[in-house]
């Protein structure tokens, strides 16, 4: 976590709900939904009412599709988002005499085999839906590289094909015995193949950087109106289909707990135009029967989804399901480029620090990437806790695997290259797990099927506690942030904590942090006199007790 420094926050060219490619890359060239700063509504205190929130993985690459999900689901994770299906890909040419062509699983899609691998794994799945087709769009999305993959309306003569895919595609793979996909696999082991019952249209469909549309000022609207085509073609081939909306990206502007204030003064002084994502992201949601689900991301810190969360609810006016179906796992070094960071965590060091973990020759790269693979651990862990905390119905965490194609510094998003789960085995078998893995297999074996958690205060400044309920029975997750960056070969900073228990004995789970550590470090507790004695640092722990167990806070200071 960080704390807002609102100097730097009238320097940033773009604001809140900005996509990430045209935040790393192409400033502010990318035509955003218009503003008006006074239609914007600030957050007001509201809450999600998520269920018991699910695990996801992002398979993002249509790399190595028969080594990754295995190794993927050690995480425990329940969900696969299978990322970025294009229309254009599946059927690359128009369609002759009203016959559509698809190419199922060709390269370029493999959504097939990504299908087939990950049920094998044990995952439900999830596929965002894109109408990226070269053919069939009415125009080119503009803004250079940060948006070439953008997704434009298809042109009205084409409208009907759109349709046509997708209703195709849910089709294929809902396991109805009619014109199926015969790779379906039975995942829950009830006797019959599983069916894909989520699906995103678009992604981040609030910024203009993933959709666009021939004028700023419809492109909403044109959004909308392609969420409802969409949604009833996914329905006419199934009706048990979920539909997902997409949302926006929550970047650092939002990060440690700002006031409405804060944001409203981040706005005004921001480039205008900032506040279109949020007059999008309300059009959007008004929409409300259109889709199931929303679908948001988050690229920051974990303390920004608090605000994420608040702020969607306040905008939506009423109860709305959200899943966060990306979010970065590993902090942003670099902020890249820095002008458009709200506040970057590492203002200074950051450049120095992504060169070393890029450069395997740099005699420093061992401790640097042990230094980052223990923060990815502990940020998963925390965006896992916050996003059950606030309400959220899902997240799915990523990357599956680093990205050396997103190094080059003239494509601006160097922070994702270093984000994988997983190590890069090259495709000559299943890759070796990161800290990061075992910890949310932590996170899902000790809080998952929680039936309530709620927030536990008066433990002292920077501590975050937490008590889920889970199986009748209360389990603590506890942790120390003093609201810096923490870099290699620094000492965690930590607190003093006495907690007073009606338990004999207690047992504290430390999640791992080290690629040496299957699983977390084990510690029994015994009280003294009633009362156990912690120092908490910024790695989280779980605490379990016997039936009884309560916390009545006593801290030193």
């Amino acid at each position: 976590m960080i704390r807002i420094r609102m100097g730097s926050l009238r320097r940033a060219c773009i604001g809140i709900f900005v996509a990430l490619a045209a935040l790393f890359a192409a400033g502010c060239t990318i035509p955003h939904p218009p503003c008006d700063l006074q239609q914007v509504v600030y957050p007001a205190g509201a809450r999600l009412q998520g269920a018991p929130m699910r695990l996801g993985v992002i398979d993002a690459s249509r790399n190595f599709p028969f080594d990754l999900p295995t190794a993927l689901h050690r995480s425990q994770a329940d969900l696969a988002v299978l990322d970025d299906v294009r229309w254009g890909h599946i059927e690359p040419e128009p369609p002759i005499s009203g016959q559509h062509t698809y190419q199922w699983d060709d390269e370029l899609a493999a959504l097939d085999t990504r299908v087939r691998t990950y049920q094998q794994a044990g995952f439900d799945l999830l596929m965002v839906l894109r109408a990226w087709n070269i053919w069939a769009r009415a125009s080119a999305p503009v803004g250079g590289a940060a948006a070439a993959a953008a997704s434009t309306p298809p042109r009205s003569e084409y409208l009907a094909d759109y349709a046509a895919w997708v209703q195709a595609v849910v089709e294929r793979y809902d396991g109805d015995g009619q014109d199926d996909f015969s790779g379906l696999v039975d995942v829950d082991g009830d006797g019959a193949p599983d069916p894909v019952r989520f699906y995103q249209i678009e992604t981040e469909s609030a910024t203009g950087a993933w959709w666009q549309a021939q004028e700023a000022t419809t492109a909403t609207a044109d959004y909308v109106s392609l969420l409802r085509t969409a949604a009833a073609a996914a329905l006419a081939a199934d009706v048990q289909v979920r539909i997902l909306a997409a949302g926006a990206p929550a970047i650092d502007m939002l990060d440690g707990f700002p006031t409405p204030a804060e944001l409203e003064d981040i706005v005004r002084n921001i480039n205008p135009e900032v506040c279109g994502g949020l007059l999008a992201l309300a059009e959007v949601l008004a929409a409300a029967d259109a889709y199931d689900l929303l679908a948001v991301h988050s690229v920051a810190d974990y303390t920004g989804l608090a605000t994420l969360a608040d702020w969607t609810a306040t905008l939506a006016g009423e109860p709305v399901d959200v899943w966060i179906t990306a979010a970065s796992s590993a902090p942003a070094l670099t902020g890249d480029p820095q002008e458009l960071r709200v506040h970057p965590l590492y203002p200074s060091t950051g450049e120095a620090l992504w060169q070393t973990l890029a450069d395997e020759s740099d005699p420093q790269h061992l401790t640097v990437e042990t230094w980052y693979r223990a923060e990815q651990a502990r940020l998963a862990f925390k965006k896992w806790v916050f996003a059950a905390v606030y309400g959220f119905g899902a997240l799915a965490v990523g990357l599956e695997q680093d990205r050396p194609s997103l190094e080059p510094a003239n494509l601006g998003q160097r922070d994702l290259a270093f984000q994988g789960l997983l190590d890069d085995a090259g495709g000559a078998g299943t890759p070796a797990s990161r800290p990061v893995v075992p910890t949310l297999a932590l996170a899902q074996a000790q809080l998952s099927g929680y039936t309530r958690v709620q927030a536990l205060t008066g433990l002292g400044g920077g501590v975050h506690a937490f008590e889920f309920v889970v199986e009748g029975q209360p389990v603590y997750t506890l942790w120390y942030d003093d609201g810096e960056s923490q870099e290699p070969g620094a000492t965690e900073p930590s607190t003093a904590v006495q907690l007073r228990v009606r338990a004999p004995q207690l047992t504290m789970l430390t999640i791992p942090t080290r690629r040496d550590q299957a699983g977390p470090e084990v510690s029994i507790l015994t009280p003294v006199e009633g009362v156990v004695a912690l120092n908490l640092t910024e790695t989280p722990v779980v605490i379990r007790g016997e039936w009884g167990a309560v916390f009545l806070p006593r801290v030193t200071r």
